[in-house]
C-alpha cells in the first residue's frame, strides 16, 4: 500500500513537473528558431565608401547564402563566409543571459550608387521551405562638395584585355599649390594634426574583386614611400589605414604609416577659367585576370584638411572630401574566329615535348605515350591533343584514352599505345596551338617525332603450348587433357579424389573471432559518430592541425614573396584558444584570450607568454617600418604545441 501511495502522488505531482519543464524549455525552444542577424561597421558614409554588411544564417545547420533582393542602389561584393559555432554565457547583476551562434556568417561589402538618406534592404533566406527575413537599416551617404583645391583621378590603360593580358591602374592626386611664399613647399607637409587620409581599395588585395589578381605586392609599392610618423607635422599620405602600434601606445602614443608618393607640379585650368599651380601624385598597380568577366574596382576617396589661404599669418584650412570613379575592365574570352582544331585550351606560351618508353617494341605490345604542355600560362584549362587526328596515327596504333597529371607550370597526358604494325618507324610529331595575349592571336606549334623500332610478334607452335620440351616419353604425350565431360571423363581412378567432408569444429573459432571483431567495429564505429556528432569535441581535436596548417600556408607565401603578417600570427593562436574554448576567433584580442585561458585555468607563465606573443604581434604589424617576421613565425610554432598540450590537458 505505501508503494500505491508514493505513486498516487506522483501522478498527483506530475503536470506540476511538465509545467515546469515545459515553461523552462521555452525560450530555448525561442532561442533555437532560424534567424537572419543583420549589422553593418557603420550607418553615415561618403559617396565612395564602403560599407561592411554581416547577414548571418541563424540555428541552422550548412545554410545557403541569403538572397539580396532589392540591392540595386549598392554596388554589392561578396567578402566571405565563415562557420559559426559559439556559445556566450554572461551574468549582469545576478540575470544570467545566453547567445548561441550556429550557422553561417555571410559578409559582403555594400557601395552606395548615390548620395542621400538611403535603406539597405531587408535580405531574405528560406529555410524548410520557410521564408525568413532580416532587418533593414538605414544609412546617411553624404556627397562632396564642388571644390577644385583637390582632385582625385583614376584610370586603367587598358578597359578590355584578355586572359593574363596585363592592365595597369593609375591614381593622380591633384592638390593645389600653398598659397602666396609657400608655394614651393609640398601641400602634403602642413597638417597640423593629422595627414591626409587615402582610401584605395585596389591597394588592399582583400577589397580587390575575385578573380583579379595584382603583380606587385602593396608593400613591394607602398614601403619605399614612407615618410614617417603620423604625430605632428609630417609630409604625406595615410593609406587605407596602413600602420601599426608602437610599444609606447601602451602610454598613448599612437604611430601611423605615411607615405609620400613620387609627385611633379603641373597647371590646370580651374572653375572660372584661370590656370593654377597643383602638385600631383602619383600611384600605379598593375592586374591580371584568368577569368573573363567584368569587373569593378571601388572608387577611392580622400579626405582631410588642406591649406587654401591665409587667416592673418597663418594658413587657414579646409575640410575637404573627394572621391573618383570607380575603374571598370573586361577580360574577354578568346576569340572562336581563327581558333585553329589543335587549340587545347591554353592562353599564355606554351611548350610541347613528348616521348615513348619503351622505344623497341613487338606488334601488339603496351608502349606508353607521354606529353607535356609546359609554359606560362593557363595551367588549368589544358587539355590533351587530340591525338587521333594525326594523320596515321588511328591506322598504326591502337590509342587508350589518355590521363593527365599537373606538373610545374603545366601538365602531362599519357596513352597506352599498342603499335599494329611491324612497319612503324616513329611516332608521328603531335601539333597544338595556344593563344598568345601578346600577340593576341593564335599560335601553333609541335613536338618532335619519336623514333620507334617495331618488331613482327613471335608465334608459338601448337605442340608447344601442349606439351613442354622435357615432355618426350610416349607416357606424358596425353599429359594435357580436356575435361569438358565431367570429373569422370579423364579419371578413372579413385584415388585421385580427395576426401570433402566437412569439420564444423575447425570453423568455429574463426566465426567467433569474426563476430567479436564486429562487435568491436560496431562500437567503435558509434563511439566515434558521438564524438563527431559534437562540434566542440570536433574542433578541439583538429584544432592544432589547423593551426600548423595557417602557419604552413603563411610560411609558403613568404617563400612566394609575400612576407608573413605579424597579426596573421597572432590570429593563429587566438584561434587554437577559440577552438578549445568553442568561442568564435573573430575579434579575439589579447586582454580576451588571457581572460580565457584564466578561466579555464591554464598556468600562469604559459598564459603571460601568450599575451606578450600576441601584444609582440600587434606591434609588429606592417607599416612604414620594415619588419623580420621569422623570428615570430618560430616562435609562434613552439607556442602553439605547448598551448595545444596545456589546454588538452585542462579542457
Amino acid at each position: 500500500m505505501p508503494a500505491i501511495r508514493m505513486t498516487a502522488q506522483m501522478f498527483q505531482l506530475l503536470p506540476g513537473f511538465l509545467l515546469a519543464a515545459w515553461t523552462t524549455a521555452l525560450p530555448v525552444i525561442a532561442q533555437e528558431q532560424p534567424e537572419l542577424i543583420v549589422q553593418v561597421d557603420r550607418q553615415q558614409i561618403y559617396l565612395g565608401e564602403s560599407i561592411v554588411y554581416n547577414v548571418t544564417v541563424n540555428h541552422v545547420e550548412n545554410p545557403s547564402a541569403p538572397t539580396l533582393q532589392g540591392f540595386d542602389e549598392y554596388h554589392v561584393e561578396s567578402v566571405g563566409q565563415q562557420s559559426l559555432n559559439s556559445q556566450q554565457v554572461t551574468i549582469i547583476n545576478g540575470r544570467r543571459s545566453e547567445i548561441i551562434r550556429r550557422g553561417m556568417l555571410f559578409q559582403y561589402r555594400l557601395t552606395p550608387r548615390s548620395a542621400g538618406e538611403m535603406t539597405i534592404p531587408s535580405p531574405t533566406a528560406t529555410i524548410d521551405g520557410e521564408v525568413i527575413k532580416g532587418r533593414s537599416i538605414p544609412i546617411s551617404v553624404v556627397a562632396p562638395d564642388e571644390q577644385d583645391t583637390v582632385i582625385l583621378e583614376v584610370s586603367t590603360d587598358r578597359t578590355t584585355v584578355f586572359p593574363l593580358q596585363t592592365f595597369t591602374v593609375t591614381l593622380k592626386l591633384l592638390v593645389r599649390e600653398l598659397p602666396g611664399d609657400l608655394s614651393s613647399r609640398s601641400p602634403l607637409s602642413v597638417q597640423a594634426e593629422q595627414p591626409v587620409h587615402l582610401t584605395a581599395p585596389w591597394l588592399d588585395d582583400e577589397s580587390l574583386p575575385a578573380n583579379i589578381g595584382p603583380l606587385q605586392s602593396w608593400r613591394a609599392i607602398l614601403e619605399p614611400l614612407a615618410s614617417g610618423s603620423g604625430r605632428g607635422r609630417s609630409d604625406g599620405l595615410q593609406i587605407n589605414e596602413i600602420g601599426s602600434q608602437s610599444a609606447f601606445s601602451f602610454f598613448g602614443g599612437n604611430r601611423k604609416a605615411v607615405f609620400l608618393p613620387p609627385s611633379h607640379t603641373t597647371v590646370r585650368q580651374v572653375d572660372d577659367g584661370t590656370d593654377a599651380g597643383y602638385r600631383e601624385y602619383t600611384l600605379q598597380r598593375s592586374f591580371e585576370s584568368q577569368t573573363p568577366g567584368n569587373y569593378t574596382l571601388p572608387a577611392c576617396n580622400i579626405k582631410g584638411t588642406f591649406a587654401t589661404g591665409f587667416a592673418g599669418r597663418n594658413l587657414d584650412g579646409t575640410q575637404i572630401y573627394a572621391v573618383s570613379d570607380p575603374v571598370a575592365v573586361t577580360v574577354k574570352s578568346v576569340p572562336t574566329e581563327g581558333r585553329p582544331p589543335t587549340y587545347i585550351g591554353g592562353i599564355g606560351k606554351f611548350e610541347i615535348s613528348s616521348d615513348i618508353a619503351p622505344r623497341s617494341a613487338a606488334v601488339g605490345d603496351p608502349i606508353t605515350l607521354s606529353v607535356t604542355v609546359f609554359g606560362n600560362g593557363t595551367v588549368k584549362d589544358l587539355r590533351a591533343p587530340d591525338i587521333g587526328i594525326i594523320n596515321g596515327v588511328a591506322d598504326q596504333f591502337r590509342v587508350y584514352e589518355a590521363t593527365e597529371e599537373t606538373v610545374s607550370n603545366g601538365k602531362t597526358f599519357t596513352w597506352s599505345l599498342r603499335p599494329l604494325l611491324d612497319s612503324v618507324t616513329e611516332f608521328p610529331a603531335i601539333p597544338m596551338s595556344y593563344f598568345d595575349v601578346e600577340q593576341e592571336t593564335y599560335v601553333s606549334t609541335q613536338s618532335a617525332a619519336v623514333p620507334l623500332t617495331i618488331n613482327e610478334a613471335s608465334q608459338l607452335d601448337t605442340s608447344d603450348i601442349v606439351s613442354s620440351p622435357d615432355s618426350q616419353s610416349s607416357d606424358s604425350v596425353n599429359s594435357l587433357e580436356l575435361n569438358d565431360a565431367g570429373l569422370f571423363a579423364n579419371h578413372s581412378d579413385l584415388k585421385t579424389l580427395r576426401g570433402s567432408s566437412i569439420h564444423i569444429g575447425s570453423w568455429l573459432p574463426k566465426w567467433a573471432a569474426m563476430i567479436i571483431g564486429y562487435l568491436l567495429i560496431s562500437i567503435s564505429v558509434r563511439w566515434r559518430q558521438r564524438i563527431n556528432a559534437d562540434p566542440s569535441i570536433s574542433r578541439k581535436r583538429t584544432a592544432l592541425r589547423r593551426a600548423h596548417n595557417a602557419l604552413s600556408s603563411a610560411l609558403t607565401d613568404t617563400d612566394s614573396g609575400v612576407s608573413v603578417l605579424p597579426d596573421s600570427l597572432s590570429r593563429i593562436v587566438a584561434g587554437l584558444i577559440a577552438d578549445f574554448t568553442n568561442h568564435t576567433q573573430v575579434g579575439i584580442t589579447s586582454s580576451d584570450a588571457e581572460a580565457l585561458l584564466t578561466h579555464i585555468g591554464v598556468q600562469s607563465d604559459l598564459r603571460h607568454r601568450v599575451v606578450a606573443f600576441m601584444t609582440e604581434c600587434d606591434a609588429a604589424r606592417y607599416g612604414a617600418i620594415q619588419e623580420d617576421c621569422s623570428s615570430l613565425a618560430s616562435e609562434c610554432r613552439d607556442l602553439l604545441n605547448e598551448l595545444n598540450r596545456e589546454l588538452t590537458r585542462q579542457c
